[in-house]
């Protein structure tokens, strides 16, 4: 592949990158928050307004690897990765409808606090919790690390330098997150999207200007750039034909749908919603700013095909990473508009694993390592999430070194799986089941978790293909690449199961303390609710 950007180019996006790195060490440093703030989250995340929570949350659903392995799979496969975004809205829509309102009513740190005010928590069920969403963020940093580093040594014309690339963005992104404490990331969120769409929104608007906002003439141009014809505005580009297709396809999109209810990072900005009226708010502003984003990256992923869709045949599915950057090319020769999508790409990998970062260090600190019954509380419990966010950052940075050649794919349906099909369920059961007992919540957790890990075991990820992780070896049992067709309705199963063969359970509220009803309020009645 030729060089994606000449050398003043280069650094014009590497001086932009430096600025912004610093100008968000010094709002994180300036509005992050204090040593004896409680756990990082709950005083100081309050000062953001609720539009600001919102363009925060919007943010938190998009991902480096949304940018660009999402606009690559459109780019290649056309109908199928259209499906996948389709999939992230109606969780979008879900998620806010379903979840903001009463988590923020009953959680006051992390989710498991709405576990145990719904009577289905324990120590046992936090820890639970918090080691499936460490084992969702771990590879979400992953896979944003080594996207990242990849990107970065592509930009340099120094592929060698990619491990370096890794270490030194994960130092600087797990400083900024322990650094900034949940306000000051969600600054970096907001400064990120601020950047980040008018980008996007511009080079979807240069696309359509090109094809003369003719729709029609940017698919027919498409379908031939691609080198699927027809096929690329059918379903099965992605996920195959026949019964694995449908299955897959079918999954592709609940597996999108639960997983964006029950987003770690997500939670917690949802959790640190001021009111009802504010979750509102938050809810309007978060999805029109996806919809924005995903209707550009649409356009960019089509007008990828069209105009550079030689290029990414020939480079293989490895420069699917960087499809926006080989759209720039085509649109701007003069290497401007590479180097503004560059920058995006940077920036949205920042703020996506500052976030996660920041997510995964207040679980473990809060729900894992003090989950003994003695919670530390004020200035301990912050900074317990303070050291194990940077412990979480800098080993995500050390195992994305050691993966930086695997099949990303895998990595990133580990953790879509896990997210749609262990903590969703339990998540919806907590809010809505009276039912639902500790022990169906542990039943869930685990029990989901093994599943996923045995269904990727047995498909065409971990063997029988030359992509897979042992490509040397084949013990595959079926052909399906995206299993939450089986994993997510396995979830909602046990969940269900471990909580109607409960002993304890009673009827009426099961394992409940007393004065604690199945009712979820709704409207002015959050606002009496305890917040811890």
């Amino acid at each position: 592949m030729t060089e994606l950007l000449d050398s003043s180019s280069r650094s014009l996006v590497f001086a932009v990158f430096s600025v912004f790195v610093v100008i968000c060490l010094m709002l994180c440093v300036i509005t992050g928050a204090d040593e004896d703030d409680r756990a990082l989250m709950r005083s100081d995340s309050r000062r953001l307004r609720s539009w600001q929570q919102g363009i925060a949350m919007g943010g938190d659903t998009t991902t480096v690897a949304t940018v660009t392995v999402l606009v690559g799979m459109v780019a290649t496969t056309g109908f199928d990765g259209l499906g996948v975004m389709l999939g992230s809205l109606v969780g979008v829509l879900l998620f806010l409808v379903l979840v903001v309102e009463p988590l923020r009513a009953h959680a006051s740190l992390t989710a498991p606090d709405l576990l145990d005010t719904r009577g289905s928590g324990g120590s046992g069920v936090r820890v639970a919790w918090g080691v499936v969403t460490l084992l969702v963020c771990f590879p979400l940093l992953v896979v944003q690390l080594v996207v990242v580093g990849n990107v970065a040594a592509a930009l340099l014309g120094q592929p060698g330098a990619r491990t370096g690339c890794i270490v030194v963005i994960g130092c600087v992104m797990t400083a900024l997150a322990v650094s900034g404490g949940i306000r000051g990331t969600g600054v970096v969120m907001i400064a990120k999207s601020a950047v980040a769409l008018p980008v996007l929104v511009v080079a979807a608007g240069l696309v359509l200007h090109r094809f003369g906002g003719d729709l029609g003439r940017l698919l027919d141009a498409a379908a031939l750039g691609s080198g699927t014809g027809e096929a690329f505005l059918r379903p099965g580009g992605y996920t195959g034909d026949g019964w694995v297709g449908a299955v897959n396809r079918v999954g592709q999109i609940f597996g999108m749908t639960m997983a964006t209810l029950a987003m770690p990072a997500v939670l917690m900005r949802a959790i640190a919603t001021k009111s009802p009226r504010g979750a509102r708010t938050v809810g309007r502003w978060m999805l029109g700013e996806l919809v924005v984003l995903y209707g550009a990256l649409a356009v960019v992923g089509v007008g990828a095909a069209a105009l550079a869709g030689g290029v990414l045949r020939e480079a293989g599915p490895s420069a699917q990473v960087f499809t926006p950057l080989l759209l720039g090319r085509a649109l701007d020769g003069g290497g401007l508009l590479v180097a503004a999508l560059a920058c995006v790409l940077f920036l949205t990998a920042l703020a996506a694993v500052v976030d996660v970062t920041l997510a995964a260090g207040i679980t473990l600190g809060r729900d894992v390592l003090a989950a003994s019954g003695n919670r530390p509380e004020g200035r301990v419990d912050g900074t317990v999430s303070r050291w194990s966010a940077a412990l979480t950052g800098l080993a995500a940075a050390g195992v994305a070194v050691v993966c930086a050649d695997w099949n990303l794919v895998v990595v990133s349906t580990l953790w879509l799986a896990l997210c749609g099909a262990a903590l969703a369920p339990v998540l919806l059961y907590a809010l809505y089941w009276p039912g639902f007992t500790a022990r169906g919540a542990l039943w869930c957790l685990w029990g989901a978790t093994a599943v996923c890990v045995a269904a990727l075991a047995v498909s065409p990820y971990a063997s029988g293909t030359p992509t897979s992780i042992m490509p040397g070896h084949d013990f595959r049992l079926w052909d399906v690449t995206i299993p939450g067709v089986v994993t997510i309705p396995a979830g909602f199963l046990l969940g269900w199961l471990g909580s109607v063969t409960d002993r304890r359970r009673r009827t009426g509220g099961a394992g409940r303390p007393s004065g604690v009803t199945g009712r979820v309020p709704s409207g002015d009645e959050f606002r009496g609710l305890p917040r811890s």
